[in-house]
């Protein structure tokens, strides 16, 4: 799975992101690859990099993981302002034939400058 950053639509190179399943955690820097064998629970993607809002992506895996909807995420900013993300699946529209392709192949998350 490719997880890749953007702010204002162009990509965000090194931005730190740490990616959770159910049972497991990878630390990535964008733009980069995790390996997900079997998928496991919900998919949360949290990014930061220093000058941007942190932003979370959730994707949500209901039960049999057959088909992960797009989750939006809020973070706080500075001075109390918050801040929206959204991911986006590509590849669309997905196919899920098992719990190894129940999630997206590449997660896009947008940050907003802080």
């Amino acid at each position: 799975m490719l997880i890749e950053a953007t702010s204002d639509s162009q990509q965000l190179s090194g931005a730190r992101c740490v990616v959770k399943t159910d049972s497991s955690r990878w630390n990535v820097v964008t733009p980069g690859d995790v390996l997900i064998v079997t998928a496991d629970g919900d998919l949360h993607v949290v990014c930061d990099k220093p000058g941007y809002r942190t932003s979370e992506v959730v994707y949500r895996a209901p039960p049999g993981l057959n088909s992960p909807s797009v989750g939006i995420g809020a973070s706080g900013g500075s001075g109390g302002v918050g801040a929206a993300g959204i991911g986006l699946g590509a590849n669309l529209p997905l196919s899920f034939g098992g719990k190894e392709k129940a999630y997206p192949s590449r997660v896009l998350v947008e940050m907003g400058r802080s």
